[in-house]
């Protein structure tokens, strides 16, 4: 709801002098809608958007803590507050386990008592609305931040194409099918676009060198994790892009770098990124090779399973080939690098050194 907008109330009453009191009540400053009965109240919950619920407990149809339950499942950001005349304790413990309401109020009531609670409700509902879209502006801001910094490192490496995108949706599907929540999945994946960044203090010499790299240069590549950590700060909603990174070169064989991690000391989302950064690197088209086709790339990740990638990742992996995942996400994003989708049966090519 817009601030300059008024809000809106259903009061839910079988008493028509009740429901005419509180709409003369607050007619003013809120549009009031009226329902003089629990279904009523609940019909129009189904066909209408509110901000505040006001209901009666005893109705001859249905009662209020069933009003004010369906008002939770149907609308759960609106206030619901219930009108009582009876010592009805257990309606009222079920309005509060059942229904989350924000108050309830006494028959016969204080008019100012009313008015003051319906005041603080929508204050305090208004303030939550304010802080959510806050919330989401700051992550839109986040995100926006992330996916320019990506576009920076890809202009370091052009070869990469799409490649930080199909990583991005490789890792979310990767780390849904590990069990993770879809939101926590969701940032893994948004977070995994930054995995190069550390590219970004890679000398263009080194980082499109066509040939094989020498030891110097190699010891210079081989910092880009250590860079990235530098390049990403101390800030807290970034601090799994850092743990990714920082680790997504290691191997659970304690083979990898920078630190020579083993295991679990891997981050788990480091081990995610890892697997399908080499799955991506070795079904693209690169200058120096031919994609491979997908089932020799899923071999290779099971062969090494448990000495360079985790085998719980190696498995679901291999889960979501069968499932048809990985071809839709690179049959989308390949297609934007305007790769034929008929590369994907490429003859096999060696891997780079």
């Amino acid at each position: 709801m817009m601030d300059d907008q008024k809000f809106r109330l259903l009061v839910v009453d079988d008493e028509a002098d009740i429901l005419d009191t509180i709409r003369r009540a607050f007619r003013r400053d809120y549009e009031v809608l009226t329902a003089n009965s629990g279904q009523a109240g609940i019909d129009l919950l189904r066909s209408e958007r509110v901000d505040l619920v006001i209901s009666d407990q005893r109705m001859p149809d249905i009662g209020g803590d069933e009003v004010l339950k369906f008002a939770l499942e149907q609308q759960p950001d609106a206030v619901r507050i219930l009108l009582t005349g009876y010592a009805d304790m257990e309606s009222l413990v079920r309005c509060v386990n059942e229904a989350a309401i924000y108050k309830y109020i006494s028959k016969p009531w204080e008019p100012e008592n009313l008015r003051l609670t319906v005041l603080r409700a929508l204050e305090s509902l208004s303030l939550e609305r304010r802080l959510k879209r806050t919330s989401e502006q700051l992550k839109s801001a986040y995100q926006d931040a992330v996916g320019m910094l990506s576009v920076a490192c890809e202009g370091k490496d052009e070869d990469t194409g799409f490649h930080v995108q199909r990583v991005q949706f490789y890792t979310e599907a990767l780390a849904l099918e590990l069990g993770l929540a879809p939101d926590q999945a969701q940032h893994m994946g948004v977070m995994s676009i930054l995995h190069d960044i550390g590219k970004l203090y890679i000398p263009d010499q080194i980082l499109r060198k066509p040939a094989k790299l020498d030891a110097a240069e190699w010891e210079v590549m081989r910092r880009h994790p250590e860079f990235g950590l530098r390049i990403l700060g101390e800030n807290p909603f970034y601090a799994l892009a850092r743990e990714i990174a920082l680790c997504h070169h290691e191997s659970v064989d304690g083979s990898g770098y920078p630190a020579g991690l083993r295991g679990e000391a891997i981050p788990l989302a480091a081990r995610i990124v890892k697997a399908a950064d080499v799955f991506d690197a070795l079904t693209s088209r690169r200058p120096y090779k031919e994609p491979w086709p997908v089932q020799r790339a899923i071999a290779l990740l099971t062969e090494q399973s448990g000495i360079e990638f985790d085998a719980g990742v190696v498995r679901g992996m291999c889960r979501l080939h069968e499932q048809g995942k990985l071809d839709a996400i690179m049959r989308k994003y390949h297609a934007l690098d305007q790769l034929e989708l008929g590369a994907f049966d490429a003859p096999p090519q060696a891997p780079p050194a």
